[in-house]
């Protein structure tokens, strides 16, 4: 029987309730694997581990998970703790154990992680923030133990860790090769002065170098800004001097919403300029309302693929999962994926196998430096949807 063991002292015994999801993807090329079946045996609730002192766990892998289950992250945690053991309920056997440990106590993540390394994980899971990936990261690498972190953070990326969220960069380099591929050539960048937006911008200049295109131009502004009719005045007369063929928006939310009216107002409606966004746009249903972002393009995971699986998530546990519970879902799948061979194989050379894996996330590889490369859908807004 498949085993799950929480904070390294207890187990639950439970049947093994599916096939394996996860395949490798010749080329990185999407599978075509049908999606598996809900389990049988729905668990609406936290599975309550029965406490079995000192009882001998005789598995052959262990897979450490290092989640906030306590304190403000709590719910998410808890989110991605029900996304990995539905992963491992629906395609593990009795060669998998998940060794559970709490990153919000206040010993930290770095002793979570190494309690998990002294119980014998074989592969670390989590954590979710970058700044407890990088306290756990030294650890995990001098104990030769391999770290799939959910952070989106890609500079806690290094050789054995690898960052496992979808980042801007991901985005901001998809959207504009499929805008290239359109033959846009000429794009324009408004975009806040704030971490984020920081990083989206360089990656916007990585990005349109990378397509040999041309930054025609740039208008940054202060995210605390009250207006942002000043701005937007300025990207219109410098479209009308010297138009571009698309513009990138890398906004969400509120702000999003300021903006999006201002630009048809201006003259840069997607009627005469395409829109790009980033994954800030994601499931955010207002957009659809938003007349100034019809006809925008933004990338962001299968959408499709995620139903599927937030449908079978919300029918086991009863609600919708964090949208991050499918990284979890997908890096568990790839571990039972490689602890299934004959020989089961978490070095670096299986993991960084350059045709790739596939999930919920879509298609993904991992690098040797730590990044995760990611083929990522293009969405279009329109009215209702």
């Amino acid at each position: 029987m498949m085993q799950a063991v929480f904070g390294g002292g207890a187990h639950l015994a439970r049947r093994w309730l599916g096939a394996l999801l996860l395949t490798f993807a010749a080329g990185c090329a999407p599978a075509n694997v049908p999606p598996p079946t809900a389990p049988s045996q729905p668990t609406p609730t936290l599975p309550q581990y029965e406490t079995v002192p000192g009882a001998p766990v005789e598995i052959g892998t262990k897979i450490g998970l290092l989640l906030p289950l306590s304190g403000q992250q709590a719910a998410l945690g808890r989110s991605l703790l029900q996304a990995a053991e539905m992963g491992l309920f629906e395609v593990g056997d009795d060669k998998f154990t998940l060794l559970v440990e709490d990153t919000a106590t206040p010993a930290g993540p770095d002793t979570a992680a190494r309690k998990l390394l002294a119980d014998g994980a074989q592969i670390l899971l989590g954590p979710v923030f970058s700044a407890d990936t990088r306290k756990i990261a030294p650890i995990a690498v001098a104990a030769h133990v391999p770290v799939l972190a959910f952070t989106n953070d890609r500079s806690a990326a290094q050789p054995g860790v690898y960052v496992m969220g979808v980042t801007p960069q991901d985005e901001v380099q998809r959207v504009i090769q499929y805008a290239a591929g359109q033959g846009m050539q000429r794009f324009a960048l408004l975009a806040p002065t704030s971490p984020y937006g920081n990083i989206v911008t360089q990656s916007f200049r990585n990005s349109v170098q990378g397509v040999n295109g041309i930054l025609a131009e740039m208008e940054l502004y202060d995210p605390d800004s009250p207006d942002y009719t000043q701005v937007v005045e300025r990207l219109a007369m410098a479209y009308q001097n010297n138009p571009f063929d698309a513009l990138m928006l890398p906004e969400g939310g509120a702000k999003l919403r300021q903006l999006a009216p201002l630009l048809p107002a201006f003259q840069i409606g997607v009627q005469t300029v395409p829109i790009l966004g980033t994954g800030l746009w994601a499931n955010d249903v207002t957009l659809a309302q938003e007349t100034g972002l019809a006809g925008a393009w933004y990338a962001a995971t299968d959408p499709d693929k995620w139903k599927t699986f937030a449908d079978r998530y919300a029918g086991v546990y009863g609600q919708a999962p964090d949208q991050r519970a499918a990284l979890a879902y997908d890096a568990i799948t790839l571990i039972v994926a490689l602890g299934k061979a004959p020989v089961p194989d978490y070095s670096e050379t299986a993991l960084t196998d350059v045709s790739g894996f596939t999930g919920v996330t879509g298609v993904f590889r991992l690098n040797l430096d730590g990044t995760v490369e990611r083929r990522l859908a293009v969405l279009e807004v329109v009215p209702g949807g």
